[in-house]
C-alpha cells in the first residue's frame, strides 16, 4: 500500500490552516437554521440514543436509534411524518446508517458485530459478520461503526472500536481486502468512526480519537488527511457524509463540555479541505448539539443529525436563506 510521506501530509495540513477560513455561525445569512418540531412522533414516544441517520432518493430520512420501539424509523424529510418503521428485536446497539443508490438501508450494530442490508421497506437482504462474536478476519468484526457502498457494489466498513481497520467486501458480502491498524501515522487509526465515498471514488474515514479525517483511494492507498483548525480547535470527526451538493459534511462530537462550545458543530467542506460553513455549538436547546454522532444530507440541501447521550434526538437543519 502506498502512503504519503508524513512531512508532505503535514505541509498540506499547514497550508490548509494558513488559508483564510470563512464560516457561518448561528443566525448568519449564509448559515443554517434548525427546524423545530421535526420529526413528528406519537405522544409519549421517546427516542433512545439516536446513533445514525441517512436520506434516500425519495427524501425519506431513516433514523436509527437505541430504543425498543421503532428502532429504524422512516420519516418524510419535508413534513417529519413517520412513513413506517422496522427492526424491533433485531439490534443490540444501533450505530451507523448508509442509504445506497438503490435506496437499500445499511445499518451497523456494534454489539452484534454485524452489518445489515435491508430494503427500503425493511426486508433483510444481507448480513455480514457473526452475531455476538468478535474477531479480526474475513467474516468477523469487532464493534463495527459504519459502512458505505460504492457504485460497483463494493462495501467499505469502518471496523471500528476494536479493530482499527477498514474492511472491503464485494456486493455479496465476500471479503476482498482490508487496511489499517492502531496508531497515529498515515493509514493508521484510533477509532475509525464514520466512512463515506465521494464521486471520484475516494474513501473518507472519520479517525475520531486521532482528531482527523483520512482520505484513501478504493484500494486503501493513503492520499491525505485533514485535522487541526480545519475541524475546529480540539475537533473530533464522529460522522461524515459526501452530499449530493458535492461537499463533505462532518459532525464534530468534540469534547462535549461547556468549556469547548465551539467544538460541537457541523462542518461543510469542499473536497480540498476548505471550510465553507460551520454552525451549532454545545448545548441542549434546539439547534445545539451534545454527542453529535452522525450526519446526512438530502437532495434539497437539508442537513440531518443524530445525537447519542444527553439529547438523544435527530434534528433537521435547512439553509438560512
Amino acid at each position: 500500500m502506498k502512503t504519503q510521506h508524513p512531512a508532505v501530509a503535514l505541509a498540506i495540513g499547514l497550508a490548509l490552516l494558513a488559508a483564510p477560513l470563512t464560516f457561518a455561525v448561528d443566525g448568519a445569512p449564509d448559515g443554517f437554521k434548525v427546524v423545530k418540531g421535526w420529526p413528528q412522533v406519537p405522544a409519549g414516544f421517546e427516542f433512545g440514543e439516536t446513533a445514525g441517520v441517512g436520506v434516500d432518493s425519495h427524501n425519506h430520512v431513516f433514523i436509527f436509534h437505541r430504543g425498543a420501539e421503532m428502532p429504524v424509523m422512516c420519516v418524510e424529510g419535508d413534513s417529519g411524518k413517520i412513513v413506517h418503521s422496522f427492526g424491533e428485536g433485531i439490534f443490540s446497539n444501533a450505530h451507523g446508517v448508509h442509504i445506497d443508490e438503490y435506496d437499500n438501508v445499511w445499518l451497523a450494530d456494534t454489539v452484534n458485530h454485524q452489518i445489515y442490508k435491508f430494503t427500503h421497506d425493511g426486508v433483510l437482504l444481507l448480513t455480514i459478520g457473526e452475531k455476538g462474536v468478535s474477531g479480526w478476519d474475513a467474516t468477523h468484526f469487532n464493534l463495527p461503526t459504519d459502512m458505505v457502498v460504492a457504485p460497483n457494489g463494493d462495501i467499505f466498513v469502518s471496523d471500528g472500536y476494536g479493530n482499527n481497520r477498514v474492511a472491503k467486501f464485494d456486493r455479496y458480502g465476500k471479503f476482498i481486502s482490508e487496511w489499517g491498524k492502531g496508531g497515529t501515522g498515515p493509514g493508521e487509526f484510533n477509532l475509525p468512526h464514520g466512512i463515506t465515498l465521494d464521486k471520484h471514488g475516494r474513501v473518507y474515514v472519520a479517525d475520531r480519537a486521532n482528531m482527523r479525517i483520512q482520505v484513501f483511494d478504493m484500494d486503501g492507498n493513503f492520499l491525505h488527511m485533514w485535522s487541526g483548525e480545519t475541524l475546529g480547535v480540539s475537533g473530533r470527526p464522529w460522522g461524515l457524509e459526501f452530499a449530493p451538493d458535492g461537499h463533505l459534511y462532518v459532525i464534530d462530537g468534540g469534547d462535549m463540555t461547556e468549556s469547548t462550545p465551539d467544538v460541537a458543530r457541523i462542518v461543510k467542506m469542499d473536497l480540498k479541505g476548505n471550510v465553507e460553513a460551520r454552525w451549532s455549538a454545545y448545548g441542549s436547546k434546539a439547534g445545539k448539539l451534545s454527542w453529535g454522532h452522525d450526519v446526512a444530507v438530502g437532495e434539497d440541501g437539508s442537513v440531518y443529525t443524530a445525537e447519542v447521550r444527553n439529547n438523544k434526538r435527530p434534528q433537521k437543519f435547512v439553509p438560512n436563506k
